[in-house]
């Protein structure tokens, strides 16, 4: 070294401390689990909301993302199935509360309809997780699955198709004019898609995933992880960005639902047809189940004809049971000398009952009656049958036409698996065999020149049943409209009035008929083939009960809105209305529910392909060895 030069002594560098890595570890088990159970909740109260009495039908769109929380959740799996279940339990439970109105005893089967309902949400988690290991987008996996279940619980035990996704929908016509294309199901479709894609949306935040008890996730998922795809024609590059696509492909669906429902809406093919007057009580059903109080309601069922007849519209229409005597009838195959003659005597009495009922209106007000009456009916083996009925009365008082009650309510009208499971009879609160026979023939009345089909009691809340009367048949043409005749006095105002009648106006749309109802306390009401519930005035300066009316200038203009329906519950009265005549032609009548059997074959044929695959790949392995 250089003289001079001054020696330095350095000193060690330091070490550079490495950036903390971000935090994306999973939330400990017991919050994930925490999170599990809040999505529960939010899911269940969302959809109550979604439902009378507060009917924010918009909540449908969204009602359904908390719950999706559970398909991907890392919580013990015995857990995510209990909340699914407690989802479901959440939800049904207060919108069911309306079944121990009816009754003290129904609680119990208030109850166990709840749970059973409840058990849909957890077989929906289950597909729907087993759908996660395809790799399929919940764009496509969640529509499959719940349509799939509505349709499996449409008609399961003889069904119970209420509270569906679609019906959250009831209020918004433009968005669900889709019904006549693929039937209550279509909508509920859309609205599960939307659900769905919200969820993926969300779940592309590592904030949210972290709920889950997950933080790891590729952003893009490909579809071409699903086998059956790499084979296909369509190539990877298609899929590679799949969240984009499936928000494109719903925004699509959402575009076209609204524009083929506004399209539809601007059609004006709807004429003016038969004028009919629907009788509404409001007879407490522990009145009308009393023997003492029959000729009470005889004469107050009466007095409304005779106000109605004074309109002289084309026909009557009596509520469900309403007529306080049954109808008797003895099979015309069973031999005079093995039919009791007090059966041969009841039935002559009844058919002079009816004629002495006409008897009692000025001759040129009569007019022909729909009665809903019970039915005691001798068979042609002296087995002693009942039904459900409404029975066309002429204006002479002679019976032209009879329809017998297909769909059956269980645990009121019936008591399902019985002889397999008599403690079941426990949730119903009659005793002994109370039950009914279900009808077999679908009766195609008339009136002038029109015709028409009677759907008794919740018969139309069943998509099958209102869609068999406009098929060709041995029983003649399609009918022009369809009539409801329901004694909701078992439920005395309770939010089932207005469930009730929001899921009519799906099998208006569905059959593009419209549908008028005759109920005790309420909600009688015309729905025209869009779907709306047509408003009535009230006729001024008449003495109560009020009569209200629908005229041929109301038809298609003025319609009642959902938050006011509650104000014509519990209240007698007559509404007088012109019939909208629609003719239009409906999809759905013709292919029927090809939407959810769609979604079955899909499903398991999926289900087929993956056990086929795995037995092939254990040959292929056992080949191996």
């Amino acid at each position: 070294m250089a003289a001079g030069t001054i020696r330095m002594k350095t000193a060690p560098a330091a070490k550079t401390q490495p950036a903390p890595a971000p935090t994306t570890q999973a939330p400990a088990p017991q919050y994930a689990a925490l999170y599990c159970f809040a999505a529960t909740a939010a899911s269940s109260v969302l959809l109550w909301m979604c439902f009378h009495p507060l009917s924010w039908g918009f909540l449908g769109w969204v009602a359904l993302v908390p719950f999706l929380v559970l398909v991907r959740s890392q919580a013990r799996p015995s857990f995510v199935y209990l909340c699914a279940f407690l989802c479901g339990l959440g939800f049904f439970v207060p919108v069911l509360q309306w079944m121990s109105v009816a009754d003290r005893s129904m609680a119990a089967a208030w109850l166990a309809l709840s749970a059973y309902c409840a058990l849909y949400f957890v077989a929906a988690l289950a597909c729907l997780r087993r759908l996660e290991r395809w790799r399929l987008p919940l764009v496509v996996s969640v529509p499959l699955v719940w349509i799939a279940l509505e349709y499996f619980r449409s008609f399961f035990m003889s069904g119970f198709a209420w509270y569906f996704l679609a019906h959250t929908q009831h209020e918004y016509l433009a968005m669900i004019q889709i019904t006549d294309l693929g039937g209550v199901y279509l909508v509920s479709f859309v609205v599960a898609a939307v659900n769905a894609l919200l969820f993926d949306i969300a779940y592309q935040f590592p904030e949210v995933r972290r709920w889950f008890g997950q933080a790891e996730l590729e952003p893009y998922r490909t579809y071409s992880s699903l086998e059956i795809l790499n084979r296909s024609f369509l190539s990877e590059w298609l899929f590679r960005r799949n969240l984009i696509l499936e928000a494109a492909a719903t925004a699509l669906l959402l575009i076209g639902t609204y524009a083929y429902g506004t399209m539809r809406l601007g059609q004006t093919d709807v004429k003016a047809g038969p004028t009919v007057c629907l009788l509404q009580s409001n007879l407490d059903q522990r009145l009308r189940e009393s023997a003492l109080a029959a000729e009470d309601i005889s004469q107050h069922f009466a007095a409304l004809s005779l106000r109605a007849t004074q309109t002289r519209p084309d026909l009557v229409i009596w509520p469900e049971t309403s007529f306080p005597r049954p109808w008797v009838q003895v099979s015309p195959d069973l031999p005079i000398e093995k039919a009791p003659m007090e059966w041969r005597n009841a039935e002559a009495s009844i058919r002079d009952g009816l004629k002495d009922f006409a008897g009692k209106f000025e001759k040129a007000q009569r007019v022909p009656h729909l009665l809903g009456m019970n039915t005691h009916y001798l068979d042609e083996n002296g087995r002693h049958v009942r039904f459900n009925s409404a029975v066309l009365l002429s204006a002479q008082g002679n019976v032209v036409g009879q329809f017998n009650k297909m769909h059956r309510v269980p645990f009121g009208e019936f008591v399902p698996f019985k002889d397999w499971l008599p403690f079941l009879a426990w949730l119903t609160p009659y005793e002994g065999d109370f039950g009914i026979k279900s009808g077999e023939k679908f009766t195609r009345f008339e009136v002038g020149k029109y015709r028409f089909g009677v759907l008794v009691c919740f018969e139309d809340t069943d998509p099958c049943l209102a869609r068999r009367y406009l098929e060709n048949s041995a029983d003649g043409e399609p009918v022009d409209f369809l009539v409801n005749i329901s004694n909701d006095g078992w439920f005395d105002g309770s939010n089932e009035h207005e469930a009730h009648l929001a899921v009519s106006r799906f099998r208006a749309i569905e059959c593009r008929r419209a549908i008028v109802r005759a109920v005790n306390m309420g909600v009688s009401a015309v729905i025209d083939s869009y779907g709306r519930v047509l408003k009535p005035q009230e006729v001024p300066g008449m003495p109560p009960p009020p009569v209200w009316r629908v005229t041929e200038e109301l038809m298609g203009y003025a319609e009642l809105p959902a938050s006011e329906w509650h104000e014509f519950k519990k209240k007698p009265g007559i509404l007088r209305a012109v019939v909208p005549i629609d003719r239009r032609f409906s999809f759905y009548v013709v292919a029927g529910d090809w939407l959810p059997i769609a979604c079955w074959a899909i499903l398991l044929g999926g289900a087929a392909w993956t056990v086929w695959r795995r037995r092939l790949a254990s040959k292929a392995a056992g080949v191996a060895t």
